[in-house]
C-alpha cells in the first residue's frame, strides 16, 4: 500500500491557516457516514436554470448534496477578463442562485457544492454569507483554492480533484462549499468519498464514482436536454416532453453501485440513449479517461433501465495507470483584440448586398491598416456561419435567400484597430448597399488559454488552502 498518492490536491484543516502540499495521503481509517449517498446536479453550466434546481430540491427531499457545476473554460476566461477589468472574479449569479436555493437546502440539510468561486472564491464566500444573512439564515461556507507563487502566470488555475472537498467535509459541516477550477466529476466524487468511507486507493470504487459524476456533470444533458432531433428517429421526442425536463441525481452505495434518476413522472427522457450520449461527452480515449483522481476505462459500461425515471449503471474500471501523476493547468494569455459587427438585409439581392458590405468594410480597413483584411472572417448567419472560412462572402455559392444577416469577426493586434473596425462597420448605414438594418458591433480584449501539465515533482511543492467561515 502506498503512503502517498498523486491525484487531486490535499488540503489543510479548514480551521487552520497553514496550507499543505498537494500530494494526497491515504485517509486514516475513513469512517463510513452512510451506506448510500444521494447527489443531485443543480446546474450543468453557468447559464443553467436556478428554478429547475429548486424543483429538484423540492421533489427529491432525500438529497444529501446538490452540485452546481458552473465553470467551463469559456466562463473561466470570462471571469478572468472581468476580474482584470476590475469586476467580479466569481460567478456574478451566485447571489441569485443562493437566494433561491439556500432556504430549501438548509431546511432539508442539503449541502451545496459549486465551482462558482472561479478566480475569486473568497469574494464568492463573502457574497454567499451576505445572501444568507439577508435571508435570516445562519450557515457555514467553506472554500478551497490554490496558493500561487511569484513565478505563476497571473490568473492561472489547475484542474483539482476531489480531495479539497473531502477535506472540507472531514473538518466541518459546511452548508456550502465553494471551489475554483476542479475536474467536473470531482465535484460529485468528493462527497461520495467522504460519505461512503472510500480511500484514495479504492480504485474500483473511485472509477464508478467518477463515472457517476461524469454522467451528472452536464445536468439535463443526461435527461433529454441537448438530445431532441426531429431528423433522427432515435431522438425524435416531442417538444412537450422537454417542458418539464428534470435535472438528474444519482444514488451511489458503498460498493460503488450506481442508479441515475430524474424526478418521478417528470419530463425529458432518461434512457440508454441519453446515458450513452452523455457517457461519450468530451471523451477522448474510452480506455483511459483521465481525471485528477483516477484514470478510468468506460469500454464495458452498461445501462439497464429500471423504470422510465431510473437507470442502473455498471462497468467502469480503473485503467492500468489508475492514478495520474500530472495535473492540467490553465494559463490565460492575451491574444490581441476582437472586433465584430452584424447587419441584416432582406428581399431580392440580399445576399449580393451583404457581400458588397463585406467587401466595403474590408477595403476600408485595408486603406487604414494594410494587411488587416486577412484578420477578418465573414459569413452569413443561417447560410454558412457553421462553416466559417477566411474568404469573401461573395465567393460562397448557394441559392437566393429571403434574408441574410452578415457577420464579420476580426482579431487584431491592437485596440485601435478593433475600434476602427467597429466604426467602419457602422458606416455601412449611409455608405453601404440599400436596405441594411439592425447593426450591432462590439470589441473586447482577446484571451486564449495555454494548457500544460504539472508533474508530480511540481505537486510536492505546490500549496493549496481551504478556509471556513460563517
Amino acid at each position: 500500500m502506498q503512503d502517498n498518492l498523486s491525484g487531486a490536491a490535499a488540503m489543510e484543516s479548514i480551521y487552520s491557516s497553514n496550507p499543505m502540499d498537494s500530494v494526497i495521503k491515504l485517509r486514516d481509517h475513513p469512517l463510513r457516514q452512510r451506506d448510500m449517498v444521494r447527489i443531485g446536479c443543480g446546474a450543468g453550466f453557468a447559464g443553467d436554470r436556478p428554478s429547475a434546481a429548486l424543483k429538484l430540491l423540492k421533489k427529491i427531499k432525500r438529497l444529501h448534496y446538490m452540485i452546481l457545476e458552473c465553470l467551463a473554460e469559456r466562463t473561466f476566461v470570462d471571469r478572468y477578463e472581468a476580474m482584470t477589468a476590475g469586476g467580479m472574479g466569481y460567478d456574478p449569479r451566485i447571489s441569485m442562485w443562493m437566494e433561491l436555493l439556500l432556504p430549501e437546502a438548509v431546511k432539508h440539510g442539503v449541502c451545496i457544492i459549486t465551482n462558482m468561486g472561479a478566480m475569486d472564491p473568497l469574494g464568492a464566500q463573502n457574497q454567499v454569507l451576505k445572501t444568507a444573512t439577508n435571508l435570516g439564515l445562519s450557515i457555514h461556507v467553506a472554500i478551497a483554492h490554490e496558493i500561487f507563487g511569484p513565478n505563476d502566470v497571473q490568473g492561472c488555475s489547475t484542474y483539482l480533484g476531489a480531495a479539497p472537498i473531502v477535506h472540507a467535509l472531514e473538518k466541518g459541516k459546511p452548508n456550502v462549499i465553494i471551489t475554483t477550477r476542479m475536474a467536473d466529476a470531482a465535484l460529485f466524487l468528493g462527497p461520495m468519498i467522504f460519505e461512503l468511507g472510500w480511500n484514495w486507493n479504492d480504485y474500483q470504487k473511485l472509477a464508478q464514482g467518477t463515472l457517476a459524476g461524469h454522467l451528472l456533470e452536464c445536468g439535463c444533458q443526461l435527461t433529454g436536454g441537448y438530445f431532441m432531433h426531429p431528423a433522427d428517429p432515435h431522438r425524435n421526442i416531442s417538444s412537450e416532453v422537454l417542458l418539464d425536463v428534470s435535472l438528474p441525481y444519482a444514488e451511489v452505495n458503498y460498493a460503488g453501485d450506481i442508479i441515475v434518476a430524474k424526478a418521478e413522472s417528470s419530463g425529458g427522457e432518461l434512457s440508454i440513449a441519453t446515458c450513452t450520449q452523455q457517457l461519450l461527452y468530451e471523451m477522448d480515449d474510452p480506455a483511459a479517461y483521465v481525471t485528477p483522481d483516477v484514470v478510468i476505462n468506460i469500454k464495458n459500461v452498461t445501462f439497464q433501465p429500471l423504470t422510465k425515471d431510473t437507470v442502473i449503471v455498471k462497468g467502469a474500471e480503473p485503467s492500468e495507470g489508475r492514478s495520474p501523476d500530472m495535473l492540467l493547468r490553465l494559463e490565460p494569455m492575451p491574444c490581441g483584440w476582437k472586433g465584430w459587427g452584424e447587419i441584416s438585409y432582406g428581399g431580392p439581392g440580399c445576399k449580393e448586398r451583404a457581400a458588397t458590405s463585406d467587401l466595403l468594410v474590408r477595403s476600408w480597413m485595408e486603406e487604414a491598416f494594410p494587411g488587416s483584411s486577412s484578420c477578418i472572417l465573414s459569413y452569413a448567419i443561417g447560410h454558412n456561419s457553421l462553416h466559417i472560412q477566411s474568404i469573401f462572402l461573395s465567393e460562397t455559392a448557394g441559392p437566393e435567400a429571403p434574408e441574410v444577416r452578415l457577420r464579420l469577426d476580426g482579431l487584431f493586434d491592437s485596440q485601435m484597430k478593433a475600434v476602427r473596425f467597429t466604426q467602419e462597420f457602422e458606416a455601412l448605414y449611409t455608405n453601404g448597399p440599400a436596405g441594411g438594418g439592425g447593426i450591432s458591433t462590439g470589441y473586447k480584449k482577446g484571451t486564449s488559454l495555454n494548457k500544460r501539465f504539472l508533474t508530480a515533482q511540481y505537486r510536492k511543492g505546490k500549496y493549496l488552502e481551504t478556509s471556513y467561515d460563517g
